[in-house]
């Protein structure tokens, strides 16, 4: 009877011990090592105070499969990574209606001449390769590759003034400064000491570009819990908006309001990899413009956006 209390009592006193055991997170890669994520990001947005129109809701979601490649591991650990985009798919939804493309059924776009240009941006993105090098500690060290895949979408857009709109949205998500802030949210950087339970780290991440305005993100980063070799990172992002966008037809600015965010990171410790991470966050902002009477309109515009990805098993 006295061996089982004392054997419970062990156990009580050593749990909480081994629960706030340190650990040091760090990604580990081995040359050759092929892991592939699904993402999938959802928008939505409302915007009301439109002149001659009431509030209109807009829509997008996004998946795309990517597949990481370690083409070469350094011995400090930090890694050559050829990232592949095997597949997208797109829907976007509004005011005049759905359009949407699926890199899996590039045919069927053929029938829809928004659909067809969705294809013509996202269909080209299919297939193509740039290089990434990162450290241990998930920092971005370089990036090679982006203009290449710009230059060859950019070349089947129209050349004249349809074309030229689509060319500026492409540049703010397809340069180095945007596939960096994309790359710095999807692989945070770990915390630079062994960490325990309730343990925090903080980051920044640099969001936007001269063409949309720039964004300061600050994330703060808490190590929930360690089950075995599982840990539970939450992330806490609150957004500050840097500088404006230029200022665009009718004379509209925009300014962006008190935004944030939170999410979760589910980390294999001993494989070095995340599992699966989650991310929503809410943006509002303001716009004034002139209106069709000549008097200024201000019109209020609320982003939500939800991002997922998941690793691929194989």
């Amino acid at each position: 009877m006295n061996i089982r209390i004392a054997a419970v009592a062990l156990a009580v006193i050593a749990s909480p011990a081994a629960a706030r055991q340190d650990t040091t997170l760090r990604y580990r890669w081995t040359q050759g090592d092929v892991l592939v994520y699904k993402t999938t990001l959802k928008t939505s947005s409302t915007v009301s105070g439109m002149p001659g129109m009431g509030d209109a809701s807009f829509d997008q979601t996004m998946t795309q499969r990517i597949r990481l490649l370690a083409a070469a591991v350094a011995p400090d650990g930090s890694v050559t990574l050829h990232q592949t985009t095997e597949a997208v798919s797109v829907e976007m939804g509004g005011p005049m209606g759905k359009v949407s493309y699926d890199s899996a059924d590039p045919q069927s776009a053929e029938k829809d001449e928004a659909a067809a240009a969705l294809g013509k941006v996202f269909g080209g993105i299919v297939g193509s390769t740039i290089s990434v090098t990162m450290a241990a500690n998930g920092a971005i060290l370089r990036i090679d590759g982006v203009q290449k895949v710009y230059d060859k979408i950019a070349q089947n857009l129209p050349q004249d003034r349809t074309g030229a709109p689509v060319a500026r949205g492409l540049k703010s998500v397809l340069s180095d400064e945007a596939v960096r802030a994309s790359l710095e949210q999807s692989f945070p950087r770990m915390p630079p000491q062994a960490v325990k339970t309730g343990d925090t780290w903080t980051g920044q991440i640099a969001l936007g570009s001269e063409v949309v305005g720039r964004i300061g993100g600050a994330q703060t980063f808490t190590l929930k819990s360690l089950d075995g070799n599982r840990a539970t990172i939450a992330v806490a992002l609150t957004l500050k908006q840097e500088s404006a966008p230029p200022i665009g037809p009718a004379g509209m600015t925009m300014k962006m309001g008190e935004s944030k965010g939170d999410g979760q990171i589910e980390f294999d410790a001993a494989a070095g990899r995340i599992r699966k991470s989650t991310m929503k966050t809410e943006m509002p902002s303001t716009m004034t413009t002139v209106g069709p009477d000549g008097r200024p309109a201000e019109m209020r515009n609320t982003t939500k956006t939800s991002m997922t990805m998941e690793l691929v098993e194989k």
